[in-house]
């Protein structure tokens, strides 16, 4: 298993444990797009999902609710 899979992994199963950065990256190997969007928020769109993502990000974080949403779509899209 490497790195890339290690840390979806750990993700899907524990989503508050991680980075911003560390999100940012599983989305775009996943295929999210990043989008900037207005002030402090973030945007991730993706071709197969229909739901767009936005994050609010504070001090290069994002609060555990938009760690949890943002696994709870992955699993429901991606790996369900």
């Amino acid at each position: 298993m490497g790195k890339k899979d290690k840390l979806i992994k750990k993700f899907l199963n524990c989503p508050g444990s991680l980075k911003f950065r560390e999100i940012e990256c599983v989305l775009t190997w996943l295929g999210f797009e990043r989008v900037e969007a207005k002030g402090s928020h973030v945007r991730f769109v993706h071709q197969g999902c229909s739901v767009d993502l936005s994050v609010p990000i504070h001090n290069n974080d994002c609060k555990r609710y938009y760690k949890v949403k943002i696994s709870k779509l992955l699993k429901m899209n991606f790996y369900g």
